[in-house]
């Protein structure tokens, strides 16, 4: 089989046994939105996140105003943050699935734009992602071994819920609740139900990503804007994110399985970081072979944010 032929899963021949849901995977926020604006979430490409160990790639559906018939990743915006056509991302990691056939990848959708079932169905299928979809049945999650040997290696969470006409793309909340991911103070992170509502499931997302809130005087109605903190990601995803992750393994007595962060390759000074935490929860042995790490960051400051968004002259919630 591909597994006794390569010997790992995930990286780790630890995972092969394992449950898809007994696994902590290190998971980015707002995957698509890789670059030096000021709505960047993460410093680097899906295509390099792949390479890079990132197994769970959180993404956000919308169509744009000016072309209402393709798909794009955007923020609520696609004036704020536009990644283009979600064909050519979903694309990117249909070829990293082909090439990596020892590995498990979750994609999380958010589509408060609610998007129609059958737009994904279409895109999943133009970009040759949908031969991998996992189709969850009752009871308990397989291993990845086995999701390896069916090649059904990738999981599609989707929110709000899907229609239910394609098995694969699977209704969040029926699976997954998250802790809170409106954060803005780097010491109040929490350990409770958020989403949805004091429902405890079989998988949850662990939100340790940090916003900063800004109330511009050209805002009407005094709305904010919530922009990441990247100047504080080396505090953030270090030994802020062990303490959270700690906590909440304690509180739900289970480890989180889709460990969120922003800006994904920066780490604390005393070596831990988003990938070390996550193999200490999942009790393997952590390897350093992310490529980018320590990189700077290249993204804005808080106050070239500020101006930046002034310029855009667009308001919206940046939302998970």
């Amino acid at each position: 089989s591909i597994v006794k032929s390569q010997k790992a899963c995930n990286g780790y021949v630890e995972f092969c046994d394992r449950l898809y849901s007994d696994i902590a995977y290190v998971t980015t926020h707002n995957s698509y939105a890789a670059g030096k604006q000021a709505s960047a979430n993460q410093n680097f490409n899906v295509s390099i996140q792949l390479k890079d160990g990132v197994r769970g790639l959180m993404l956000n559906s919308v169509f744009p105003d000016d072309n209402p018939k393709v798909l794009h990743l955007c923020h609520g915006s696609c004036n704020l943050f536009d990644a283009g056509p979600a064909v050519n991302t979903l694309t990117t990691i249909a070829e990293w699935l082909n090439e990596n056939p020892n590995e498990v990848v979750t994609i999380i959708w958010e589509n408060n734009a609610n998007v129609p079932t059958s737009v994904f169905n279409d895109v999943y299928m133009q970009s040759g992602l949908d031969k991998f979809g996992h189709v969850q049945e009752d009871g308990n999650w397989p291993s990845l071994a086995k999701m390896i040997d069916n090649d059904k290696r990738l999981v599609n969470f989707i929110h709000p819920s899907s229609d239910g006409t394609i098995p694969w793309l699977m209704n969040e909340f029926d699976y997954v609740f998250e802790t809170p991911f409106e954060n803005t103070n780097p010491n109040a992170w929490q350990c409770t139900i958020d989403r949805p509502k004091g429902t405890q499931l079989p998988l949850y997302v662990l939100n340790h990503f940090l916003y900063s809130s800004l109330l511009p005087p050209f805002s009407s109605g005094g709305e904010q804007i919530e922009l990441p903190q990247p100047g504080l990601a080396n505090v953030t995803n270090s030994a802020s994110l062990a303490g959270h992750a700690q906590q909440c393994q304690q509180t739900f007595n289970r480890i989180p399985n889709f460990v969120a962060v922003d800006f994904y390759d920066q780490g604390g000074n005393d070596g831990q970081n988003v990938f070390s935490i996550v193999a200490e929860l999942n009790r393997v042995k952590y390897s350093q072979n992310i490529k980018n790490a320590a990189q700077p960051s290249g993204s804005l400051s808080n106050v070239d944010a500020f101006i930046g968004l002034a310029s855009i002259g667009t308001l919206a919630m940046f939302v998970l």
